[in-house]
């Protein structure tokens, strides 16, 4: 999927993390979301073409795309931090929720994720092809969604 579609699906996961804890401090909140949408399109950093990997060249030609960074290590390691350090489970969810949504949408795609990867190369896939009207309507739905919320 290509990085908007990523931010979007991401920041429909916050909103719900949100209603979740309702009396977080703005300041939380902020932090929250700044860790959301920057891991939201972290798993990227693998690709050459993506809008980390183009400034971040170095990783993306060291690693294979939807390799390590497309499995569940590092959301499964974020969480297990905001669980045993609650004093840091604003960012740490930020991660792990921005992160899992980058996942969960690249698992909708035909090229699909090994999210075991590196002790199993089984992938999990979807129908959806990058950048086709279906991303772009999921896209569009989620944009919608925020559109008729209550102020």
């Amino acid at each position: 999927m290509h990085s908007r579609t990523h931010l979007l699906i991401a920041m429909f996961f916050g909103y719900f993390y949100f209603r979740f804890f309702p009396d977080m401090l703005l300041i939380e909140k902020f932090i929250f979301s700044t860790f959301l949408i920057t891991t939201s399109l972290l798993p990227d950093i693998d690709s050459p073409t993506s809008t980390l990997g183009r400034k971040h060249r170095v990783i993306a030609n060291i690693t294979t795309h939807r390799g390590i960074f497309h499995s569940i290590w590092i959301p499964l390691i974020a969480l297990f931090f905001a669980i045993v350090y609650p004093l840091f489970k604003g960012p740490l969810m930020g991660i792990f929720i921005g992160y899992t949504a980058h996942l969960a949408a690249d698992m909708l795609t035909v090229e699909g994720i090994k999210p075991f990867y590196p002790l199993t190369k089984e992938k999990i896939r979807g129908p959806l092809k990058t950048g086709s009207i279906v991303e772009t309507l999921i896209g569009a739905a989620v944009v919608m969604f925020f559109l008729v919320q209550p102020i």
